[in-house]
C-alpha cells in the first residue's frame, strides 16, 4: 500500500495533492485503530512531552510527514509480517523518512506491539534504555506517530526527527 501511495504522491507533487494524500492516509489510519480507542497519537504525544518536560527538554511537535512515514513503515511491517527496525529486504527506518522527503539531521525510531493503553506503552518505552534515549534526546524537535491494528493487536511506530542541528532544551 505504501508504494502505491508514494506513486500517487510522486504523480501529484503539489502541496494540495500532498494534503489530499495525507488526509486520505490519516482517515484510513484512524479507521484502522477504531478498536483501540485509548491508544491515539495525541495521547502518546502528550505523555512523551510530559516525560521530556520533566527532564528539562522542549516539547516535540507532531510532524505530518513523519507520521505518514511512520504509517508507511507500519503498513510495511504488517504486509510483510515482521516486527523489526530493519525490513526483510534490508530497509532501515530512514528509508521511509527519505521516501517522503523528510531531510533529517537526526532521526530515531521506537516500535511497540500489543499495547492498548498509552500509559502502559509510554511506561514500557521509558523502562527501556534505547527507547528512553529516543524519547529524551535533546536532538529531536519533531515526532511522527502511526498506530495500526491487525487481528486486534496494535502496532505503534514512533519516528523522531530534527531538520537542524540545534539541541532542544527549554532554557
Amino acid at each position: 500500500m505504501f508504494f502505491s501511495l508514494l506513486s500517487i504522491y510522486n504523480g501529484l507533487k503539489t502541496k494540495i495533492g500532498f494534503a489530499v494524500l495525507l488526509f486520505f492516509v490519516m482517515v484510513f489510519s484512524a479507521s484502522s485503530v477504531a478498536e483501540e480507542h485509548n491508544l491515539t497519537a495525541g495521547r502518546i504525544l502528550k505523555l512523551v512531552n510530559e516525560d521530556r518536560a520533566e527532564s528539562g527538554l522542549s516539547q516535540l511537535s507532531l510532524n505530518p510527514t513523519l507520521s505518514l512515514a511512520a504509517f508507511a513503515k507500519a503498513e510495511d511491517m504488517i504486509s510483510k509480517n515482521y516486527f523489526a527496525h530493519e525490513s526483510p529486504e534490508g530497509n532501515k527506518p530512514w528509508t521511509w523518512f527519505k521516501a517522503l522527503g523528510y531531510n533529517y539531521v537526526y532521526a530515531g525510531e521506537n516500535l511497540a506491539l500489543g499495547y492498548s493503553d498509552p500509559q502502559d506503552l509510554e511506561q514500557s518505552w521509558m523502562s527501556s534504555p534505547s527507547h528512553r534515549a529516543n524519547i529524551l534526546s535533546p536532538y529531536y524537535s519533531e515526532v511522527g506517530l502511526a498506530i495500526v491494528s491487525k487481528n486486534n493487536t496494535s502496532l505503534v511506530v514512533q519516528f523522531f526527527g530534527s531538520r537542524s542541528n540545534q539541541v532542544s532544551l527549554i532554557r
